[in-house]
């Protein structure tokens, strides 16, 4: 017997987002994952300002996000006006995007830890332990950044001052002792996990799809060509009230579906050979976590960046140049484009984040599902439901 089964407000996710299903004898043969948070007009708001402000802006999108939209504001920027920054300060931001990786890698594993975790003693002493590397991840972000949340100091043209020795040295020492307890904290989630899996009675293909790949770099972001990228509307994709309600697009990677994110930089950058379920996803993310933080040990010991920091210029262009901005975010590849004019002022924006991207894969990897395992397929992508509608 088919039945269509439509629901709001996935548990344990970020922003509110809802499912559209058609089930048979429980089993979901058909459905979509979408959004439903307002949207905020983001884009337009940039219309007529100085490209300067984009960074700021943008990284008010979203309170998790907040690093990677400044970082691919500003290359976006310097793109569009032909600027090039400091090598030091391309691996600042570098630095900046692995820490906010790990601080929203190491929040999802704190929302789902009640899945986890049945009992609340081991499951605060779990929290306890994420918490003590989160911590670091912030000093990262505050010594570096200059804010934990909304770090001013990713700029335009690179960084407004230099970063002392004295501060650099301060951060690795902080990064070089928490690394063995991010790595027991590691082995402790996978094992968790493995747990959970069994418990509920979990498949351990739950979840799989059949789709690609999409990731431009293992760690900061490299250009593509843009041309890649096009979009599916609501109205194209339902047929049904829900073309009114949704709010997100549907990105599309040269004309198909594909997935972003941890397991796209494994597969495309690491040769991973996946096994398509999404058990693999928080294996894969969580794996991240050991590797961003190694990754900054190498940057931050190796490098000195008393000294000046930024290309000090006024962004301006013609009016019809695209500039792109590409990171790797916590979730997948961000986009920003924009064009600016002869007085550097922006004249057109768009941005494309990763959960956008991952919508119809989503979508996709819920066929299949017994009913009630759908939220634990949604939740395993860990969606960053506010960024997608901006």
């Amino acid at each position: 017997m088919k039945r269509i089964v439509k629901y709001e407000g996935i548990p344990l996710t970020e922003g509110h987002s809802g499912v559209y299903l058609t089930v048979e004898d429980g089993v979901v043969v058909d459905g979509y994952y979408y959004a439903l948070v307002p949207v905020r007009g983001f884009e337009t708001l940039l219309l007529g300002q100085e490209g300067v402000v984009a960074p700021t802006i943008t990284s008010r999108i979203c309170g998790l996000c907040q690093v990677t939209h400044a970082i691919a504001a500003a290359r976006a920027i310097e793109d569009a006006a032909g600027m090039e920054i400091p090598e030091e300060a391309t691996l600042l931001r570098e630095v900046l995007g692995l820490a906010v990786r790990v601080y929203n890698n190491l929040l999802h594993q704190i929302l789902i830890s009640e899945d986890l975790f049945p009992e609340k003693k081991e499951r605060m002493a779990f929290i306890k332990q994420v918490q003590k590397v989160r911590k670091v991840a912030g000093e990262v972000l505050e010594s570096i950044g200059g804010e934990i949340i909304h770090p001013p100091k990713v700029r335009v043209g690179g960084f407004p001052e230099p970063l002392e020795d004295l501060v650099r040295d301060k951060v690795l020492d902080s990064v070089e002792k928490i690394l063995p307890s991010l790595s027991t904290l590691h082995k402790t989630f996978i094992s968790a996990l493995g747990e959970m899996w069994k418990r509920e009675g979990l498949p351990e293909d739950l979840g799989k799809h059949g789709r690609g790949f999409f990731a431009t770099d293992l760690y900061y972001g490299k250009p593509f060509d843009i041309n890649r990228i096009t979009f599916k509307y609501p109205q194209e994709v339902f047929r049904n009230d829900l073309k009114r309600e949704v709010t997100n697009l549907y990105p599309l990677i040269d004309g198909t579906v594909v997935e972003t994110g941890a397991r796209a930089r494994s597969v495309l950058y690491k040769s991973y050979e996946h096994r398509g379920g999404v058990k693999e996803l928080h294996v894969l993310r969580s794996a991240e976590n050991v590797e961003a933080f190694e990754r900054i040990k190498d940057i931050l010991s190796s490098t000195s960046f008393e000294k000046e920091l930024q290309n000090k210029a006024f962004p301006t262009s013609d009016g019809e140049t695209l500039g792109v901005g590409v990171h790797e975010a916590p979730r997948g590849v961000n986009v920003h484009m924009v064009k600016l004019d002869k007085r550097g002022r922006i004249v057109y924006y768009k941005i494309v984040v990763p959960t956008e991207i991952n919508f119809l894969v989503i979508s996709e990897s819920l066929k299949g599902a017994k009913l009630e395992h759908v939220d634990y397929i949604i939740r395993a992508y860990d969606p960053c439901v506010v960024c997608s509608v901006h």
